[in-house]
């Protein structure tokens, strides 16, 4: 560890926190720990905290109340994790429609709320409010889960992001804790080239992205044959990690990969250096896999639902992100007590590509659209390479205002070389899995699987 890790971890974390009202530095000390504890200590921990913020949610959240009052519950009859079978899987839509009059917790303060949102992998935004406290343990969560890998604050990194980098406030926490922002929304070749020297010059440790925008930075340094890239790893979330993805970014890369998986209201998943599972936080939220309406209580497939410990603002109480992974039935090699996870399938998101040679990352449509209030759900297709579809499934604040904004900023971003068609639909089908794919390409290219 060198010093400024030691000065990040022991002055600079605990300032922050102090400065901010955060809880980051004392949630990391008690995950650090509790990573370790025992099958039977961990369920013990989530019963406990499971009680908790049931009774919470019972008392001081309405649609909760009338929930319980119509199954004829009390909080009582919530004890272990195994009572939550009682209770109804929550959507998406469920939040949406009582969001946020009747599902918001009436007797927490504003100021200890921050606005979330999210289209997860369903294409259908969703906001809602998280506690600072549920955001600093789920945020030492995730630190967690860089330092199995070897990462420790204070070291430098870059961040690949679709979204820009604003405020001062944001600059400041980037310049402290060595991060290199690099914004990978637009990736024409020029971009990809622009992006693969600014990591060329860096001396970052860690390199951090989506599968999607690293695989199209992968396959530049291939074909320009770039060889002085040589990070400690790269770590992804937020869609699959093709396993020839994985293999690509790693060679190209010269260092291993790391992938995390995270739905909101759910608990983090992590690999650890065995590459043998992912982890579940599971001091976080209650992870169960449901399968045609039963969950799966030692392996298999199924839809990953949530009930999150920590965030009383509006409480996800066996919360269904529409993911499916799969559930592992066996310990990590590494000795850690948490469940695992085997794999995850919920993220299958294409790479669109224009034929001038722009690559249409997915998170640009997902996070354009999360504060979208005019539309439902959207789907983007790809039927040829100059052809683009934007389906759209609208609400009643829809108007030709609303769509002109949408064709503008999407015309923008997909470039002139293709023409881009709205439609507005009535329901967008599912795939025969169940899931609903919101990027799709018909276009066939060399590579594709």
């Amino acid at each position: 560890m060198s010093f400024y890790n030691w000065l990040t971890e022991n002055l600079i974390l605990p300032f922050s926190d102090f400065a901010l009202d955060y809880s980051i530095a004392t949630h990391l000390k008690f995950l650090q720990q509790s990573q370790w504890w025992s099958t039977e200590e961990l369920k013990q921990y989530q019963n406990e905290k499971l009680r908790a913020v049931i009774k919470h949610a019972y008392e001081n959240v309405p649609y909760y109340r009338d929930l319980f009052e119509e199954r004829k519950l009390t909080p009582g009859d919530i004890k272990t994790t195994e009572d939550l079978l009682k209770l109804p899987i929550l959507t998406k839509a469920i939040i949406r429609r009582n969001f946020p009059h009747y599902i918001v917790a009436k007797n927490i303060p504003k100021k200890q709320m921050m606005p979330m949102a999210s289209s997860g992998s369903t294409g259908e935004p969703l906001q809602y409010y998280i506690t600072k406290d549920a955001y600093c343990f789920n945020l030492a969560c995730i630190i967690r889960g860089w330092y199995w890998f070897g990462f420790r604050l204070g070291d430098r990194y870059i961040k690949l992001s679709q979204n820009p980098r604003e405020g001062i406030k944001n600059k400041v926490i980037d310049l402290v804790h060595r991060c290199d922002y690099v914004l990978s929304q637009s990736l024409t070749q020029e971009d990809i080239a622009e992006i693969v020297q600014r990591i060329r010059s860096s001396k970052a440790k860690t390199i951090r992205g989506y599968p999607s925008t690293l695989y199209v930075l992968a396959d530049y340094i291939k074909k320009n044959g770039v060889t002085d890239i040589k990070p400690f790893a790269v770590t992804t979330t937020g869609e699959i990690l093709f396993p020839h993805m994985r293999k690509l970014i790693e060679s190209q890369f010269n260092c291993p990969v790391f992938d995390a998986y995270s739905g909101e209201g759910g608990a983090n998943v992590f690999e650890c250096t065995t590459h043998e599972a992912y982890h579940i936080s599971a001091e976080y939220a209650f992870t169960e896999l449901i399968q045609n309406g039963e969950r799966i209580d030692t392996e298999g497939k199924g839809e990953v639902v949530s009930t999150n410990f920590w965030n009383y603002a509006v409480p996800f109480i066996r919360y269904n992100v529409k993911d499916v992974a799969v559930l592992g039935n066996r310990k990590c090699s590494c000795g850690r007590g948490l469940p695992v996870l085997e794999r995850i399938e919920g993220r299958d998101s294409d790479i669109l590509v224009t034929p001038s040679g722009k690559h249409l990352i997915v998170h640009f449509f997902t996070g354009y659209f999360e504060w979208v209030d005019t539309v439902e759900q959207f789907q983007v297709v790809q039927e040829e390479p100059d052809k683009i579809t934007l389906k759209l499934i609208p609400n009643d604040k829809f108007d030709e205002e609303a769509r002109s904004k949408i064709e503008k900023d999407v015309s923008g971003y997909i470039g002139d070389d293709v023409h881009l068609e709205i439609q507005i639909v009535d329901a967008i089908p599912l795939t025969p899995s169940g899931k609903r794919r919101f990027v799709i390409s018909e276009v066939n290219r060399e590579g594709r699987q």
